[in-house]
């Protein structure tokens, strides 16, 4: 017999029809998985385009999903996960909105300020990944984990 939470989980799957996955708690986990993977952990996005870089080597392929999430590619593996400044969930403990002082706080010292954003860096044992918080007036208004070997 399947246990309390398992039947929760498929009633919800089920009566959410078409609902996106909250998907993992932690995005470093999304980092390097493949389409299928993400769309098993996430569901289909709400909408797909191109991000234009600096050059044209830097362009990416996104999935936008409804908690405001990004998903950017790179050969077929994510290497960024964006969280905008409509995101009202919590990232690896920072949030959008949290004033600078709060996120130096939830960093624990290991926050480097470089060019008016906030970057502490992972070591997930996958990958080395980073996170920026993109600030604005002394809040966090962007929150990007990204591979950071590329």
């Amino acid at each position: 017999m399947p246990r309390p939470r398992i039947l929760v989980l498929m009633l919800l799957a089920l009566t959410a029809g078409a609902a996106v996955a909250a998907g993992p708690d932690d995005p470093t986990d999304l980092i390097g998985m493949d389409p299928a993977q993400v769309f098993a952990a996430l569901g289909a996005p709400r909408e797909i385009f191109t991000w234009r870089g600096a050059e044209p080597a830097e362009d990416d392929i996104v999935f936008f999903y409804p908690d405001f999430r990004y998903v950017f590619w790179f050969q077929s593996r994510v290497w960024q996960v964006r969280f905008d400044h409509r995101h009202g969930g919590t990232v690896l403990g920072f949030s959008i909105g949290m004033e600078r002082a709060e996120a130096q706080v939830c960093g624990q010292g290991r926050l480097q300020d470089f060019e008016g954003s906030l970057y502490l860096t992972l070591d997930t044992g996958r990958y080395p990944v980073r996170v920026r918080l993109a600030m604005v007036d002394d809040r966090v208004a962007d929150i990007y984990v990204y591979r950071s070997d590329w």
